[in-house]
């Protein structure tokens, strides 16, 4: 049964990379964690130890909490991120709709005499 658990996690790590890879740095983050589980559980079906009970659930465990917690924050910053473009493009098309131009940092302003 592990093996179908590591096929799993590799199989939507392969799925994630193929075919959402430039949605955003998330899939990235996802893609390693879910690497990361595939081995896991393939390490537990070939040693002797077991990898899912004692310590070595604790290692595991805070693994997944971490990459929880970097992945939160990672889609936190990339949707603020994207409300501020999109803020920015809806002022500038309202600015166009308008026919007011609006100046920018990088412009001289010309006096004309």
């Amino acid at each position: 049964m592990g093996y179908l658990y590591s096929a799993l996690w590799f199989l939507m790590a392969i799925v994630l990379l193929g075919r959402f890879r430039k949605e955003s740095i998330t899939i990235y983050i996802l893609s390693l964690y879910f690497t990361f589980a595939g081995v896991w559980w393939l390490v537990d079906q070939f040693v002797e130890t077991d990898m899912i009970s004692g310590y070595y659930s604790w290692i595991l465990r805070v693994v997944s909490i971490a990459m929880l917690g970097i992945t939160g924050v990672a889609y936190a910053i990339e949707k603020g991120l994207k409300e501020k473009k999109e803020k920015a493009n809806a002022e500038n098309t309202k600015d166009i709709e308008t026919g007011h131009s609006v100046p920018s940092d990088t412009e001289e302003s010309v006096s004309v005499k």
